[in-house]
């Protein structure tokens, strides 16, 4: 998601560091779920594409730095 995001961002000064001290030791990797079983139960289908899900959150964030100044820090 974050490669995803990154890449329709306007700015291209992005770098990414890792903390290693924040990373769990035995996090999965890839995880790929079946979703057959809840499908074929609820009938439910997604409406909203991944890409504007993205657009949608980074454009969130666009606009709560824009007009509070207000971010994550730590």
């Amino acid at each position: 998601m974050l490669d995803y995001l990154i890449s329709i961002s306007t700015y291209k000064r992005i770098r990414v560091e890792t903390e290693s001290s924040r990373l769990r030791p035995l996090d999965a990797d890839l995880q790929m779920p079946d979703t057959t079983k809840f499908t074929n139960h609820t009938n439910w289908k997604p409406e909203i594409p991944f890409e504007q899900t993205m657009q949608d959150l980074l454009d969130y964030w666009r606009a709560k730095i824009q007009l509070k100044g207000c971010y994550l820090s730590r």
